[in-house]
């Protein structure tokens, strides 16, 4: 039987948490001209939620990329989340 070579372990977490809050300004950034009713921002929507769950799993932060005060950066994970 062959072992797996993958590992949640092994993943870079900044490095996916950096593309993921890319991707999330950019959503929100075109949700602003979307149509607030319209099936385009329902999903945009949908994106978001699920982006913000796997930072969740990333970090055990639910809110790890809303906003925070002037200055403030988005905290690191725990090392237990590693």
């Amino acid at each position: 039987m062959r072992r797996s070579s993958r590992s949640d372990r092994l993943v870079d977490r900044p490095r996916l948490l950096g593309a993921l809050g890319d991707c999330r300004s950019a959503v929100i950034e075109a949700m602003t001209v979307m149509r607030p009713t319209g099936a385009l921002y329902h999903s945009a929507a949908t994106v978001l939620a699920a982006i913000d769950g796997l930072a969740l799993m990333l970090t055990g932060n639910r809110s790890y990329f809303h906003l925070r005060g002037h200055g403030g950066a988005p905290a690191m994970p725990d090392d237990e989340n590693l």
